[in-house]
């Protein structure tokens, strides 16, 4: 008899996790391939292209000074020197305080994208979810092996595109 019970006790919950329907999504990716997240992230990068450019400028500039200056440092004067060598330290500087307020305006678009665009992806999820009779749905980055029947993350992309 206890026996039975143990059997009874052990194989129920794999009954009940039978009954269950799940579903794997990647976030990252199904975002990723929304026409509104891309649209979204192109006008980021094009309102950059004026910071690139100028970085893309600067860095030819210090690399010419430090061309110049392997080239033509040992028969330059020492104040020549001086001053090629402090143009371009200040270049540098410059161009490391672009870079780093490119990044800056880049992670806040990005943040600015995702915090559109997290409710839609919740709602897309959920959607799915509903329509597939899904119980559950996990992060595919936490998944180390999904059957491609389990992964909804195309039909949550395709839902994004629908709610625009």
């Amino acid at each position: 008899m206890k026996k039975i019970l143990l059997a009874a006790f052990l194989i129920l919950p794999a009954l009940a996790a039978a009954e269950q329907r799940i579903g794997v999504v990647d976030p990252i990716g199904a975002l990723q391939q929304a026409e509104e997240f891309q649209d979204r992230f192109e006008k980021l990068e094009s309102s950059l292209q004026d910071e690139q450019s100028r970085l893309d400028r600067l860095g030819g500039e210090v690399e010419k000074l430090r061309g110049r200056l392997e080239k033509e440092g040992m028969t330059m004067s020492e104040d020549q020197r001086q001053d090629l060598q402090t143009q371009g330290q200040q270049k540098m500087i410059e161009l490391q305080n672009l870079r780093k307020s490119a990044q800056r305006k880049m992670s806040k678009g990005q943040q600015e994208i995702l915090e559109v665009m997290e409710p839609k992806l919740k709602q897309a999820v959920e959607t799915v979810s509903e329509r597939e009779n899904l119980n559950l749905v996990v992060n595919a980055q936490a998944v180390v092996y999904v059957q491609s029947d389990m992964d909804i993350t195309e039909a949550v992309t395709k839902q994004l595109n629908a709610m625009k």
